[in-house]
């Protein structure tokens, strides 16, 4: 069985708050933190006619593809068992993905630090070498 690492999130804009769970994807590459929205939770989350932007990305195949940004971030937060760090603003693209995605640039700020991919094993940047958390 292969694991990944999902972690669980509060995404917050203005009074709309929505908790889900989310996939650190160390691949979904960016200059500032990202995060990927399926368009169900997107519309519930942000509306039906969010502000956005058409931005053309590069996938690690070499190849290009169009995504919807909003041009206003959310807030990100990651809850766990026994804390909650955030918030970080971060830019959401609306796809027609069924997951949400987390970017590089929105775990570092989020302080995640990956232990083990193979068994979804992880911390926070200030528990490194105290405390062991676990993928959902």
């Amino acid at each position: 069985m292969s694991h990944v690492l999902r972690l669980r999130v509060r995404l917050q804009v203005e009074s709309k708050c929505i908790e889900t769970l989310a996939l650190a994807n160390s691949g979904f590459i960016g200059a500032e933190p990202e995060i990927m929205l399926p368009e169900p939770l997107a519309r519930e989350l942000l509306g039906n006619k969010p502000p956005t932007i058409t931005v053309k990305r590069i996938l690690a195949d070499g190849s290009t593809i169009n995504l919807v940004r909003c041009v206003e971030p959310v807030n990100v937060y990651v809850v766990t068992e026994d804390r909650v760090v955030g918030p970080v603003p971060a830019y959401p693209y609306i796809s027609r993905i069924s997951t949400v995605l987390l970017n590089d640039k929105l775990l570092g700020k989020l302080g995640i630090v990956l232990l083990d991919f193979g068994e979804g094993l992880w911390c926070f940047r200030d528990e490194l070498g105290f405390k062991t958390r676990h993928s959902y």
